[in-house]
């Protein structure tokens, strides 16, 4: 069996926002809860028996282009590197905004995909052939997927794409396409990055994106991490959880709704971060009940 991690959006610098301040508050610090989130995510893929990680782009933010964000990435790769894991990498709109990305140095068994046209490397070990190109410009508007090639005979396939798709679950437009365009290549798996929920596309082939290790935004809510691949006999995706905070919406119309949904919400060794619907007059209340369970912080609209 072979075991590949599809990871996307890591966005290292980036600050968790929007977090809520106020008396009483559980303690979350924006900027190290999210490097804390990477670190965790790194720790599994080094104690998780894979034998390629697979980096759908936005490893950095744009915004973020510090010294910390990138001797974080070298030592990740290094680390992945020394325990002969090998990485695929496709830059993705924030990483073309940010000079970092010219200034890592990937080691031998990093893969860096180029921007210029669509690559493919081959782990004949593993039998996957591997196709992916970068994104160079942060407003592309090209359909990157339709220049990839069809899946190559005897060995299992994967793309890698940083792309919104047909734009519903994004923002801003990245190498847009449809995915009758990526299930028409014949993969075995698509590895998509961009949008930062988990989204399954297609199932047969698989078509996916893993979402972002941590939750930068109020509204990407539940858990975060990445997608454990196993390739058996059958691909098996399985989700793995690994950012010590959380954000979930407390949607309440009265202050007993509030105290069922502290007291019913299952145990979590991580922060969690409740966004109330509601009435606006419930968040004093709301707060109060944080107060007895420790870890748990509440924010408004």
């Amino acid at each position: 069996m072979t075991r590949l991690a599809h990871v996307a959006d890591v966005h290292l610098g980036a600050r968790l926002r929007a977090v809520p301040e106020y008396p009483g508050a559980a303690a979350i610090d924006p900027i190290e809860e999210a490097y804390r989130a990477f670190a965790a995510l790194l720790r599994r893929l080094l104690d998780g028996g894979y034998d390629g990680v697979l980096l759908a782009g936005d490893l950095f933010d744009r915004h973020e282009g510090t010294v910390r964000a990138l001797a974080t990435a070298q030592a990740a790769l290094d680390d992945l590197h020394d325990a002969g894991i090998r990485v695929a990498l496709a830059w993705g709109n924030h990483d073309a905004e940010s000079p970092l990305r010219q200034q890592l140095r990937p080691p031998p068994t990093c893969w860096v995909a180029p921007a210029e046209q669509v690559a493919t490397r081959h782990w004949p070990d593993l039998g996957i052939a591997v196709h992916a190109q970068s994104v160079a410009d942060p407003n592309e508007l090209r359909d990157l997927a339709a220049g990839y090639p069809r899946a190559e005979s005897g060995w299992t396939n994967v793309g890698i794409l940083h792309t919104s798709l047909h734009g519903r679950d994004s923002r801003r437009p990245c190498a847009p396409t449809g995915a009758d365009t990526l299930t028409g290549a014949d993969y075995d798996y698509w590895a998509l990055g961009h949008v930062h929920q988990r989204l399954t596309v297609s199932a047969v082939p698989t078509v996916a994106y893993a979402g972002n290790p941590h939750p930068a935004r109020k509204s990407e809510t539940g858990p975060r991490g990445y997608l454990e691949l196993d390739f058996d006999e059958i691909l098996t995706v399985t989700p793995v959880d690994t950012s010590p905070v959380i954000r979930e919406t407390l949607t309440a119309d009265t202050e007993s709704e509030i105290w069922k949904q502290f007291a019913d919400y299952p145990a979590a060794a991580r922060a969690v971060i409740w966004t109330l619907h509601g009435p606006p007059g419930l968040l004093a209340s709301a707060r109060e009940a944080a107060r007895h369970y420790p870890g748990f912080t509440v924010g408004g609209n």
